[in-house]
């Protein structure tokens, strides 16, 4: 019997021992959990690194849901909802002075490529920046986001020489660090959303990537801030626009409707108008601002040269503008703002408008005839607007614009024609003034 307890003792002995034997040394256990902790740094730098990245890139944008109506016999339907505007905007800063910016606009039926544009600051005076891409032109309400804008759409004289507002090129600011001025120059494509239609009717001008002709266009401007103390502030400044378009056409017409000069296909047709503007910002009454904007100078538009299948062609216009806006705002308290815009357009101040449909230029053996009409009339625009800030991110306007021809001389000689929804017609004469008064109920909504 004691043998066998013996024998048991010995054998928990060696069953101890080779376990013991088995367990790992304290040099191995400190081994082990090192290449742990050294694998899971590895994984939290490659994290980091990636989280870094993603911190560079910054997302924002904002949605207008509206609904409008429209007085006018011509708009049919003549009241709807839609989406103005549904943009987001990425912004990666890759490096210290380095921004890259993408702006797509997913407005159903419309979508686009807003903004695609590189930024590069200086690291030595801090005071240039070197845009290159498809950006806003130099302009104050081209350049005023339409988040923040006071009235639903740009004025009528910024909406016609700038049609969509961006241009693709290159554009150099200088801003010194002392000196409240800043100033841009702008080396662009120019013929961005312009229409150059061919004797077919086909749009020369539709590839937005690519330029029209080889002519480029610069732009120019300059503001400078005045500190008016506890009072406020104002900006003032001037821009200037130098552009070119060629020519597909063998005439050219002045906006005076009497100058006539010969033209070669491939001439260079002018494009030239400066501007002078303001922003006075008074801390009075819980806030009010004043801002406008004048803009004179030569538009143009390209005609065609005839050919067989059409043998008259329509010649080149250059016409002598002018054009300004004033706003007036106002905010009521701190959730609701006030604000109204008189809105002045006149695209051809060479004829008034007793002479239009009067004045033209007779056909010639290679030329249609033009007839002054519709398109030389001014427009005045007396708009009216009222927000409500729910909170910095969400704003509802109302919104009523009372739109106002200059009228022609002579009685049904400038017409439009129309045709109801039951089917009926008639026709809206620009002797007398025409409604087109617009309504907008617009909700706004921004992250």
């Amino acid at each position: 019997m004691k043998k066998v307890n013996s024998l048991f003792f010995l054998l928990l002995m060696l069953i101890g021992f080779n376990l013991k034997a088995q367990e790992p040394t304290l040099n191995e256990k400190i081994t082990t959990v090192d290449d742990k902790v050294n694998g899971l740094l590895e994984r939290l730098a490659t994290d980091e690194a990636d989280l870094g990245k993603l911190t560079k890139i910054k997302v924002s944008g904002y949605m207008q849901a509206q609904y409008q109506n429209f007085e006018s016999k011509l708009v049919q339907p003549n009241s709807y909802f839609s989406l103005r505007r549904v943009r987001v905007k990425f912004t990666y800063e890759a490096l210290d002075g380095v921004k890259f910016v993408l702006t797509p606009d997913f407005s159903p039926g419309n979508f686009a490529l807003k903004d695609a544009y590189v930024v590069l600051n200086d690291h030595w005076s801090k005071s240039f920046t070197l845009w290159a891409g498809k950006f806003n032109r130099p302009n104050y309400e081209v350049e005023y986001s339409s988040s923040q804008r006071e009235m639903p759409e740009r004025s009528k004289v910024i909406g016609t020489l700038y049609p969509g507002e961006r241009a693709i090129g290159a554009k150099l600011e200088y801003n010194p660090l002392n000196v409240p001025i800043h100033m841009q120059l702008a080396l662009l494509n120019g013929a961005e959303n312009l229409t150059i239609n061919s004797n077919a009717g086909t749009n020369l001008n539709n590839n937005e990537n690519k330029d029209y002709d080889n002519y480029k266009d610069v732009m120019a401007r300059i503001t400078y801030n005045v500190s008016l103390g506890s009072f406020g502030g104002l900006d003032f400044g001037a821009h200037g626009y130098f552009g070119k378009l060629k020519s597909n056409a063998l005439t050219t017409y002045s906006s005076d409707y009497t100058t006539v000069k010969a033209a070669k296909i491939g001439d260079a047709i002018d494009r030239n108008w400066f501007g002078g503007e303001f922003q006075l910002f008074a801390d009075v009454l819980g806030g009010l601002s004043l801002k406008g904007e004048y803009i004179a100078g030569k538009n143009a538009s390209i005609g065609f040269a005839p050919t067989t299948a059409i043998p008259l062609g329509v010649a080149n216009f250059q016409n002598k503008f002018a054009g300004y806006y004033l706003y007036l705002i106002k905010n009521l308290g701190k959730k609701n703002q006030f604000a109204f815009r008189y809105d002045y357009y006149d695209p051809n101040t060479d004829i008034t408008g007793k002479d239009v449909s009067i004045n033209g230029y007779a056909a010639t053996a290679t030329t249609a005839k033009k007839t002054s009409g519709k398109s030389d009339l001014a427009t005045t625009t007396l708009g009216f607007a009222l927000h409500h800030y729910f909170d910095d991110n969400l704003r509802i306007t109302l919104a009523y614009e009372i739109v106002q021809n200059e009228k022609v001389g002579t009685i049904g000689k400038v017409v439009d024609n129309y045709t109801n929804p039951d089917g009926t017609t008639g026709s809206l004469d620009y002797s007398s003034n025409v409604n087109q008064n617009v309504f907008t109920l617009r909700i706004q909504a921004k992250f």
